[in-house]
């Protein structure tokens, strides 16, 4: 009997391995495919005969490396370039769609993004003394930067919304910022149909 269960686990085990792996090359795959057409992209195969999507993996390698080396200080630079640069795009890319939904998603990932360079700010003297800290920063950095891992929202709904609504909403009834807009305008749109003569 335990015999057989231990088949099971092992086959379960197996099971769940390939589709990981499957996952992974479903991923790779779509990678590749967005990567054609780009001219950096597309030389670099040509003239290597490899796939598109190594030249991205060895690049992103590259620059962990030097993250982790960080020599000169250069870390320092790396590190905080992949937290300002690549959401900063995301949220110039949210302000030209009508969608609100990536525009919470930012302004999250900002509130997140500051909450953190404050404690850091006031941290520097211990966190000196923590090896390869700005590699685990970049890691930290992308985990909330990148949308699909949901990093941002976990930190904000776990430990700065519980933190903001005690000390500093203190529990007050949450202001409907859309509803306040149209009346808003609707106000703007009376007045000025009154000053026009058109009102009905």
């Amino acid at each position: 009997y335990k015999y057989i269960i231990r088949i099971f686990n092992k086959n379960q085990l197996l099971k769940n391995k390939y589709i990981k792996m499957e996952v992974v090359n479903s991923q790779i795959k779509n990678l590749e495919k967005n990567l054609t057409g780009y001219k950096l992209f597309d030389t670099f195969h040509l003239k290597t005969k490899l796939p598109r999507s190594y030249l991205v993996y060895g690049s992103v390698s590259f620059y962990f490396l030097l993250v982790l080396l960080d020599a000169g200080g250069f870390g320092q630079i790396l590190c905080n370039t992949i937290g300002f640069i690549y959401p900063s795009y995301l949220s110039l890319r949210a302000l030209r769609t009508a969608d609100q939904n990536d525009d919470t998603d930012l302004l999250i990932y900002w509130v997140v993004y500051g909450f953190f360079s404050v404690i850091e700010f006031w941290s520097k003297s211990i966190l000196g003394w923590i090896p390869f800290y700005f590699f685990f920063k970049t890691l930290f950095l992308v985990f909330i930067a990148v949308p699909q891992t949901g990093g941002a929202k976990f930190i904000y709904n776990k430990f700065i919304q519980p933190i903001s609504e005690k000390y500093i909403f203190n529990g007050k009834v949450k202001i409907d910022t859309t509803k306040i807009s149209n009346q808003f305008q609707d106000q703007l749109l009376q007045k000025a149909a009154k000053a026009s003569g058109f009102s009905a």
